[in-house]
């Protein structure tokens, strides 16, 4: 009788998994895109077995934006690479999603995620196709919030749009800073609204930011201003940051900053071209930095390509611009970036790649040549020693860029352009002596 009973509880028990499996495989099927449709992948477990399916995204967010489909997800929970999201049934219609703590990969701004204490994500049904919502970062009074609205098009593409209201930085650096050992410390004053458009599967986000009143204190970056070098970027025992003059800091900032003197401490529109390019899968990652910002990546934030670290980044820059100044920033960048083959600082740059004693004497081409190996300069220096020749492009556009300068001066050095070869590329240099461009080491160029 025991067998039996056994044996009749079996069969029950397999004869639901598959009904609730074959229902499993109806609702997933239901979900499939339609051809050209929007779709994403997801994987599950089914009967024990992992599974991977296509659903269509148009599909998915009608059902759950349906009255019956909130209620029936009421209370569960979601579990997704950003953690660990907990639904919930709004009371006016639609659906909410919390995640405490959470964390969002940012490709744009690097590989490292953006952690946040709390994200709450709201959806809505406004009519067919057509859904609005709040993405709320941060928990109150301390928030961020974004609201959008959305609505899919006739090719099957997501249009979105989404606005932040006025808000305060130092709301926004409390939440977006978490992980920031400054956090606790800094003060931050001003204010920013943002908007921002995608169309999505394929389109990339255009964000478009508005800052007022930015300002930063508590970071100490006065310190700064008495720096010793290390002995890897200077000549000598002297510790301290020369001042120099002449052709190369108007290359660097013609190579690295050409709105130096103009911006405080951060560029917005060279931000903004970066994070664009950035989103193309593939490409590599633009900064978009200022030289107060690659300063504050030098002596405090270190180089980890993050989110966290670009927000330190960009405050220290704010900061500096106010404590140091421009003319103090740019002898500091001269006097400790890095220039190739574990060079750094300006004086031992030109001693080692140009051969030159005196960093204030070198010539226009020779500076335009020094500065533009900064974006990369590992990189492009062994590109051009392997060539056996510089990358005459490069060095012709930053002498385009540096100012001031005279057009016979640079109709000069642009005519030397294609006999020149610096010290660092390994070829012999010409038997003539050189032109007063390239003038000796010691010797002052006209």
């Amino acid at each position: 009788m025991w067998h039996r009973l056994l044996r009749f509880i079996v069969v029950v028990a397999l004869t639901l998994l598959a009904i609730a499996t074959a229902l499993a495989l109806v609702a997933l099927r239901s979900l499939a895109p339609r051809e050209g449709e929007w779709s994403h992948t997801v994987r599950l477990s089914l009967a024990g077995r992992p599974i991977e399916h296509e659903i269509g995204v148009a599909t998915l967010l009608r059902l759950a934006s349906h009255p019956l489909a909130a209620t029936l997800l009421d209370g569960r929970t979601l579990r997704t690479s950003h953690g660990q999201w907990l639904l919930a049934a709004l009371p006016e219609g639609g659906l909410r999603a919390q995640c405490a703590p959470c964390q969002a990969s940012l490709p744009a701004l690097g590989p490292q995620p953006l952690g946040v204490d709390r994200a709450t994500l709201t959806l809505a049904a406004d009519g067919a196709d057509r859904y609005h919502g709040t993405l709320t970062l941060g928990d109150s009074p301390r928030v961020v919030a974004l609201h959008w609205r959305a609505g899919f098009e006739r090719d099957g593409s997501l249009a979105v749009d989404a606005r932040m209201p006025h808000t305060s930085i130092a709301d926004a650096v409390h939440v977006l800073g978490r992980d920031m050992p400054e956090r606790g410390h800094v003060v931050v004053r001003g204010a920013v609204t943002l908007t921002a458009s995608a169309r999505l599967p394929d389109g990339a986000w255009k964000v478009l930011p508005a800052i007022e009143g930015f300002e930063v204190d508590g970071l100490g970056t006065e310190r700064l201003a008495d720096l010793q070098r290390p002995a890897a970027c200077r000549v000598g025992a002297d510790a301290g940051v020369p001042t120099l003059t002449g052709w190369l800091p108007r290359a660097v900032i013609a190579a690295e900053d050409q709105r130096f003197f103009d911006h405080p401490g951060y560029d917005l529109s060279a931000m903004l071209d970066a994070w664009q390019r950035n989103q193309h899968p593939g490409s590599a990652l633009a900064g978009g930095s200022t030289i107060t910002q690659q300063l504050a990546k030098l002596t405090v934030t270190g180089g980890e390509r993050s989110a966290a670290r670009k927000l330190r980044e960009l405050l220290y820059a704010v900061e500096m611009e106010r404590t140091l100044g421009k003319a103090r920033i740019l002898q500091l960048y001269l006097a400790l970036a890095p220039w190739g083959d574990g060079v750094c600082g300006a004086e031992r740059a030109v001693r080692v790649h140009l051969g030159y004693q005196d960093a204030s004497t070198i010539g226009p081409l020779a500076a335009a040549w020094l500065a533009g190996l900064l974006p990369a300069p590992d990189a492009l220096l062994h590109e051009d020693q392997a060539a056996g020749r510089i990358d005459q492009a490069r060095v012709r556009r930053v002498l385009d860029g540096m100012r001031p300068m005279r057009a016979d001066r640079r109709e000069r050095a642009l005519d030397l352009l294609p006999f020149w070869t610096p010290a660092a590329i390994e070829r012999l240099r010409a038997a003539d002596p050189a032109p007063p461009e390239l003038a000796p080491a010691g010797s002052p160029s006209p």
